[in-house]
C-alpha cells in the first residue's frame, strides 16, 4: 500500500461492508479493493487492498477495523465498547506537492469506542464516540448515521446518510499546520477547528452461492469547516469505490 492516506472514512466503509455481509452468518472472511480521491494536495486517486473479517456472538464481535464487546444486546438494540482502528495519515513521500512534502507526517491511531445500534421497522440508527488512545492525534469522534436496507433472496441493498464530527485537536493534527511548518513551506498557517463532515454511501451485497458473496459500494463525503479551509486540502469532496468477494461459514 503505497499511499495511506486512506482517511477514516476506510474504518466506515469496512463497517458498511460488514454490517451488511456478516447478517447470514457469525464468520465471514473475504478480500476487496478501494479507490478513494484523497483530499490532500499532491496525493490524487488512492487505491488499496481492503481484507475483510467479521465475527460476533452474543457477547464479542470483530469488524474488520472494529473489535469489542456487547455490555447490551436485545432483538432491536445493542450497545458495545471496543478498539478501532483510524487509519487516517499523512506521508510527505506520498505527495508530488514541494510544499506539502515540507509538512511534518501525520500518524494513524487507535480510537477507543462506544456503539449504540437501534434496528426499527423504519431503519436503522447507529451513534459512535471514540477517543485516540495512543496520543497521536487526541481525536474525539461522533457518528451518527441512518440506514435503510431493502433485500431479496440473494440480494441487499443499504443506503445510508450520516455526519461525523471531529474535535479541534483531531483536525488540527490532520489538517492544521504550524508556524514552523508554515515557515518552512510557504503554506499559510491554519489553527483548524472542529467541523462536521456529511457523508452518502450505498452498499450492495449479492449471493454468489451458499458461502460465497459479493460486495460493490460507493460513498461520498464532504469536508466542511476548518477542514475543507486547510491549505492541505485539494478537494473538500472526497469519494470511494469499493468492491470485494466474502466467505460465510
Amino acid at each position: 500500500m503505497n499511499k495511506r492516506i486512506v482517511s477514516s472514512l476506510t474504518v466506515s466503509v469496512a463497517l458498511l461492508i460488514s454490517s451488511v455481509s456478516v447478517q447470514a452468518t457469525p464468520i465471514s472472511v473475504g478480500m476487496g479493493a478501494s479507490w478513494t480521491d484523497s483530499p490532500y494536495k499532491g496525493y490524487g486517486a488512492v487505491y488499496y487492498p481492503l481484507p475483510h473479517i467479521a465475527f460476533s456472538n452474543e457477547i464479542f464481535f470483530i469488524n474488520n477495523f472494529t473489535a469489542g464487546a456487547y455490555v447490551y444486546s436485545d432483538e432491536n438494540q445493542k450497545v458495545s465498547l471496543g478498539v478501532s482502528y483510524l487509519p487516517l495519515e499523512f506521508k510527505t513521500k506520498d505527495t508530488d506537492n514541494s510544499q506539502m512534502k515540507k509538512l511534518s507526517k501525520r500518524h494513524s491511531t487507535l480510537l477507543a469506542e462506544a456503539r449504540y445500534s437501534l434496528s426499527t421497522e423504519f431503519g436503522s440508527f447507529a451513534a459512535s464516540i471514540g477517543a485516540d488512545v495512543l496520543n497521536e492525534s487526541n481525536s474525539v469522534l461522533i457518528n451518527a448515521s441512518y440506514a435503510y436496507a431493502f433485500s431479496g433472496d440473494k440480494w441487499s441493498i443499504e443506503p445510508r446518510i450520516g455526519i461525523n464530527w471531529a474535535n479541534d485537536k483531531h483536525n488540527d493534527y490532520y489538517y492544521g499546520i504550524s508556524h514552523s511548518e508554515s515557515a518552512r513551506s510557504g503554506l499559510a498557517y491554519h489553527d483548524a477547528k472542529s467541523s462536521f463532515t456529511p457523508y452518502i454511501s450505498i452498499v450492495g451485497n449479492y449471493a454468489l452461492t451458499q458461502n460465497f458473496g459479493t460486495y460493490l459500494g460507493a460513498r461520498v463525503d464532504k469536508l466542511t469547516g476548518d477542514a475543507k479551509n486547510s491549505p492541505m486540502i485539494a478537494n473538500s469532496t472526497v469519494p470511494s469505490v469499493f468492491a470485494g468477494v466474502t466467505y460465510n461459514f
